[in-house]
């Protein structure tokens, strides 16, 4: 099941939840309302939450330390009156920016990136030096092609097999993997900076960005956006 935190005012929870139903019509998946941080901090000891919702005044250096930082693989919405100045220029891809005006328009935007996240605890299993290995996706953090060989660098350590990047990039996709470079895919749930040759993922690890492949995933971005609009 998905777990959803909220910790907004109760009609713009009740407002978000209807327009998550309309999205995960087909999903297993549950919220809990929290009108503390403290209570919701004291719930996290023992519910994984995979999602949570904050209104805008919980972004805090404060609240980030506590849920942000120390849920690394979830997903955050923050509830805004201007989602833009809100945002910032803050890049990180696990976070997004809901305008409280657009709550339908801007969820429905996100929904194939929110999807693909959300089917990140599904399990990718092969083979490793004769013994089999179940990697669920959200702890695989980027892909790297050296010579014939692809190495999955991971929360559990490095792997490592013959295999064509490009089949593993079709694979990867639908779980929410951008292939950034001829050599690398990652896990956009792990970016926190995009430059023009080059993102940036937790731990500060930098992986270069082609000029290609650059252009190919803003185009894509702006194409989503076109076919919600309409």
């Amino acid at each position: 099941m998905i777990r959803m935190a909220f910790l907004t005012r109760e009609q713009e929870t009740k407002d978000v939840v209807f327009a998550l139903s309309k999205l995960l019509n087909d999903q297993d998946w549950g919220f809990r309302h929290y009108y503390k941080a403290s209570r919701l901090a004291k719930a996290c000891e023992s519910v994984d939450f995979q999602v949570f919702v904050f209104d805008e005044m919980f972004k805090t250096a404060r609240i980030e330390s506590v849920f942000v930082h120390d849920h690394p693989q979830a997903l955050f919405f923050y509830l805004c009156e201007d989602a833009t100045k809100t945002k910032g220029n803050d890049q990180r891809e696990r976070i997004r920016y809901i305008q409280k005006d657009r709550i339908d328009t801007d969820l429905m935007d996100m929904k194939d990136w929110l999807l693909s996240s959300l089917h990140q605890g599904d399990i990718y299993d092969f083979s490793y030096g004769g013994v089999r290995v179940n990697l669920p996706y959200e702890d695989i953090y980027y892909l790297e092609k050296i010579d014939k060989m692809v190495y999955f660098h991971t929360k559990k350590g490095v792997f490592h097999k013959r295999v064509n990047i490009s089949e593993l990039e079709k694979e990867f996709e639908p779980y929410g993997f951008l292939r950034v470079h001829v050599s690398y895919i990652v896990n956009q749930k792990y970016i926190t900076s995009w430059f023009n040759d080059m993102v940036e993922l937790k731990d500060s690890i930098q992986i270069p960005v082609s000029r290609s492949q650059h252009r190919k995933i803003r185009a894509k971005q702006r194409e989503t956006k076109t076919n919600h609009a309409i």
